[in-house]
């Protein structure tokens, strides 16, 4: 064997660390994002079976028993519907105000102003209505 005339070229250094893992799971933004689009979704069914609700004429003589069944679904469909949406509007805002540290004081306080002023004003809209028996 022949001497080098030269040196052998560098050796590249190993990799630094261990190589990351991709993280598993849902992130936290995720399912705020998820929470808002279920939010969304159930907001706009509650308010659209409202209206339809009020929007269907009844009929000119008694009403028969398909048009109260009608109403009766779509009420039910409206008050279930906003009620779970009110309720996970509050439930968001508490577990978001008071676990997440990486979220500013002012957005705490605008989701919890939020969730106090929606369900503030479902209760004042669907409680003192003598409408709502109607759908019973």
């Amino acid at each position: 064997m022949q001497p080098y005339s030269e040196p052998p070229p560098p050796v590249p250094p190993p990799m630094m660390g261990a190589p990351r893992q991709m993280a598993r799971g849902i992130s936290g933004h995720t399912v705020m994002l998820l929470a808002g689009v279920v939010i969304g979704i159930l907001v706009f069914v509650g308010l659209l079976s409202l209206h339809a609700a009020f929007l269907i004429p009844p009929p000119g003589a008694a009403p028969p028993s398909d048009y109260t069944n009608l109403i009766r679904t779509l009420g039910w469909t409206a008050v279930v519907s906003m009620d779970l949406a009110v309720s996970l509007t509050v439930m968001l805002a508490w577990v978001v105000g008071a676990a997440r540290s990486d979220v500013p004081d002012a957005s705490r306080r605008g989701i919890f102003i939020f969730a106090t002023v929606f369900l503030a004003i479902w209760i004042i809209v669907g409680s003192p209505f003598p409408i709502f028996g109607r759908f019973l």
